[in-house]
């Protein structure tokens, strides 16, 4: 009854969201959101750009961070999380942002971030491969916060299985995905766990060196493979159970890392210098129906289409 009731709850939320962040003149929009780490930037397009198509917007991190991801709440808020264990929020109107909140320092326990994900409501999960061997986590940090804070909550310790955290993804029902990396698989978490939690569930079908991740509302998975340069789509076929639905290749698609879909389940990859677009349906070797390379040369790490 309460993951059908959060399911419920976050349908609505997600519904409103998408409305309140889709609005723009000339009718409603989807955006992608491009973390481009080796320019310190996020890049906002409109989702269905293509080809040399400039950004809406481009939010410039100080020479200092390293965007590692990033990710927009129900508000338009724009999350970007660094690799040096600081998360910066910007705030702003007709793509015009300025930043508005950090956090970031010793309590907050964050010290090397390779993934985030923000809810509708502001809640922000960060995986964080930690300082040292062994301090591998995921934190959870309330919405609304600033500053030098503690964490709600931390998942860590030898019971979850977190060795080299990655890309993370929260599905509809709070449920927490993450890849571990060094453990080749994906594992999933409660949306209430905390300390040493084992995973709920995993997914090892299909991996190989895995990267990132992403979950639709519909519960798909799509799990990007640096290793044999795939993205690999996994369907729900029973409560916690997934099977692999789709290996998508492509000459195009090189060292993929970042991945996200649209409301139409078009599927969006980070490949080196371009954004590549396949159907939603792709299966096998696929061309891209087209490519984003951006008015400049971008590399893009993390992506993100709301």
């Amino acid at each position: 009854m309460r993951r059908e009731m959060s399911l419920l709850t976050a349908a609505l939320l997600i519904g409103v969201a998408g409305c309140a962040r889709r609005a723009a003149p000339g009718g409603p929009v989807q955006l992608l959101f491009a973390t481009l780490t080796d320019a310190h930037a996020v890049a906002i397009f409109r989702a269905d750009a293509s080809g040399d198509a400039r950004p809406l917007a481009t939010i410039h991190e100080a020479p200092s961070d390293l965007p590692v991801d990033a990710s927009v709440d129900l508000h338009g808020e724009v999350f970007i999380a660094n690799a040096n264990g600081t998360i910066k929020i910007y705030d702003g109107r007709n793509y015009h942002y300025e930043r508005t909140r950090e956090i970031g320092g010793p309590h907050t326990g964050m010290a090397h971030l390779t993934g985030m994900a923000v809810d509708v409501a502001g809640d922000i999960f960060v995986a964080d491969q930690g300082a040292r061997p062994g301090q591998a986590h995921i934190a959870w940090f309330a919405a609304s916060l600033n500053g030098n804070i503690m964490p709600a909550r931390q998942i860590m310790g030898p019971h979850t299985g977190l060795t080299a955290p990655g890309g993370i993804a929260i599905d509809k029902a709070g449920e927490t995905f993450v890849v571990d990396r060094a453990g080749n698989r994906v594992l999933i978490f409660a949306a209430d766990a905390a300390g040493d939690a084992a995973p709920i569930a995993m997914i090892t079908d299909g991996l190989n060196q895995p990267r990132r991740v992403f979950v639709d509302d519909d519960l798909n998975v799509y799990v990007t493979n640096r290793r044999d340069d795939s993205v690999a789509v996994f369907v729900a076929d029973g409560p916690l159970r997934w099977s692999l639905n789709a290996r998508i290749t492509s000459p195009a698609m090189r060292r993929p890392d970042g991945v996200t879909a649209d409301s139409a389940g078009r599927i969006a990859v980070a490949a080196p210098n371009a954004v590549l677009f396949f159907a939603a349906n792709a299966n096998g070797s696929s061309a891209p129906k087209r490519s984003l390379q951006g008015p400049y040369a971008m590399n893009p790490t993390a992506l993100l289409i709301r």
